[in-house]
């Protein structure tokens, strides 16, 4: 016999509607903490017939995001958070920073045909839901646990921090003073 999935027994199902609602206000807290000043909702028309060409995809946009932080800084603040979904598209959340939606869309769009909303923060929890719902999120029938295999999540740069050493280095450590006996 199953149980309800409630607060003490949660089922973890990608098929639940509780545990996707609580899945999504999980994801959009994190993103919020990283204090994101535009968020658009995403579409991407991928064309991926099954999993492992959604895994391959991810791989793609990775390395198509790498390239653009490395070429240009104002690409190292954008944050992308999405989902496979039944209909072989890939919907969920953008953070862009410094970018506008005109650059992006041009320069995602250049790629693969996209669509982007204007989002605010106090609907971003169902932003993400519309992504993950049970009735969206891939569903083949098996690993129906969690959404690890679903997504793709490239998360902001921060910039790098350097810290100064307390004591500044010898410039030959061999070289110390010597004790002298009178």
């Amino acid at each position: 016999m199953t149980r309800k999935c409630c607060s003490e027994n949660q089922c973890s199902l990608i098929t639940c509607e509780r545990c996707a609602r609580r899945y999504s206000n999980r994801v959009a807290r994190r993103i919020l903490a990283t204090n994101p000043r535009n968020l658009l909702a995403i579409e991407i028309d991928a064309a991926l017939p099954s999993l492992a060409a959604f895994w391959c995809w991810r791989i793609e946009i990775r390395n198509w995001m790498d390239h653009r932080r490395r070429s240009s800084s104002y690409w190292r603040s954008v944050g992308l958070y999405v989902w496979l979904s039944q209909d072989s598209w890939v919907r969920g959340v953008i953070t862009l920073d410094a970018l506008t939606k005109a650059e992006v869309e041009i320069a995602l769009g250049g790629r693969w045909p996209i669509i982007l909303r204007q989002t605010d923060q106090t609907v971003l929890r169902g932003r993400i839901y519309e992504a993950v719902g049970p009735l969206v999120i891939w569903n083949d029938g098996q690993d129906q646990f969690r959404y690890q295999h679903r997504k793709l999540t490239i998360w902001p740069r921060r910039t790098p921090v350097l810290i100064e050493p307390r004591f500044s280095p010898r410039k030959n450590k061999f070289l110390e003073p010597v004790p002298i006996l009178v």
